[in-house]
């Protein structure tokens, strides 16, 4: 069983814009949320009074590049439903719940009319699983069936979005309704698994059997000293695109200590999901971050990390002193 202590390498965070409020393992509450509390959402609470079709799509200037922007008619803007008005319709196969769209927005907060987050000044995509059942419903409600090309405006209703605690960090209350400006870039069908050309390790280190749907077994060998370096090992070269820095990372893991060959985590057992972080990004410990910036989509990568990139720092960390080794399989990137 997972042990309690070891919530592998912090927490999963897929962009704070498309997921819904989780429960918390300590069943706690942060000082932040708190802070957007009952009391607030009377204050600010407004009756419903428009839909998507109350929002106009414009153009601004982001350091002199031209980018969409979303002017609302009525300011505070609140819907009692979430609603569309489609831009343009699209092309192609639409998009399926087991698939990742991959798309550009632009989020607006309802309540003020302020500009929350938008990934068109740089020119980014991100990608969001319609499989994940954290993304917001707004979100898996509106994008299931969408096609290449299409651009839509979406009034998410609270109910839809981020509910009664809102999203302190992005500034949405629990009453705010949130505008998305949307342009679909395609869709894709994730991994489950890596795919790719095996790699013949070299000598010495740790050896693997996995199958890609169960733990891997990692055999440490007998008689070696850990290495005092990190060691980043592909196992298959996948054919995907590169790993940049402070890209969302879905993959399947297991991991085990030098010490003793004992498995301490695993993301290939029942009930789990696979992991999903920010990497390069200081979400995970340093060898994740080291180890898997450019490394490739459907890789299997074997990492064996010194205690100096693991948990040394953690003063009472149950791995403080281990030297970790990690199988892992990139399933997705963007």
């Amino acid at each position: 069983m997972r042990s309690p202590k070891f919530r592998l390498l912090g927490l999963a965070v897929a962009p704070l814009i498309f997921l819904s409020a989780c429960g918390s393992d300590t069943g706690g509450t942060d000082e932040a949320s708190q802070s957007t509390g009952t009391d607030d959402a009377a204050a600010t609470s407004i009756a419903p009074n428009g839909s998507a079709e109350d929002v106009t799509l414009t153009e601004a200037d982001a350091d002199g590049t031209t980018v969409p922007a979303l002017e609302l008619t009525k300011t505070p803007l609140s819907v009692g439903e979430t609603s569309v008005q489609e831009i343009e319709p699209g092309e192609g196969e639409g998009a399926t719940a087991e698939q990742d769209v991959e798309l550009k927005y632009l989020a607006v907060n309802g309540t003020t009319g302020e500009e929350i987050l938008s990934t068109f000044p740089t020119d980014e995509t991100v990608s969001m699983s319609l499989a994940n059942p954290n993304l917001l419903p707004g979100f898996l409600n509106t994008l299931e069936g969408s096609k290449p090309g299409q651009k839509m405006i979406i009034a998410m209703s609270p109910e839809d979005g981020f509910g009664e605690q809102g999203n302190a960090q992005l500034g949405i209350g629990p009453t705010d309704t949130v505008v998305f400006y949307v342009e679909v870039v395609g869709a894709t069908t994730p991994l489950t698994q890596a795919e790719g050309e095996p790699v013949e390790p070299v000598e010495g280190l740790p050896t693997v059997e996995a199958d890609g749907t169960s733990p891997a077994t990692i055999t440490i060998p007998e008689g070696e000293e850990p290495p005092a370096e990190l060691v980043v090992q592909p196992l298959i070269k996948g054919e995907g695109k590169e790993i940049q820095s402070g890209q969302q990372v879905r993959m399947h893991y297991t991991g085990v200590k030098w010490s003793d060959g004992e498995q301490f985590d695993t993301s290939l057992q029942e009930g789990r999901q696979p992991f999903e972080t920010a990497i390069g990004a200081q979400q995970v410990i340093a060898g994740w971050d080291e180890g898997l910036v450019g490394q490739t989509v459907g890789s299997r990568v074997l990492l064996v990390i010194p205690p100096d990139k693991g948990y040394g720092a953690s003063e009472g960390h149950e791995l403080q002193k281990e030297t970790l080794v990690f199988v892992v399989d990139i399933l997705a990137a963007g």
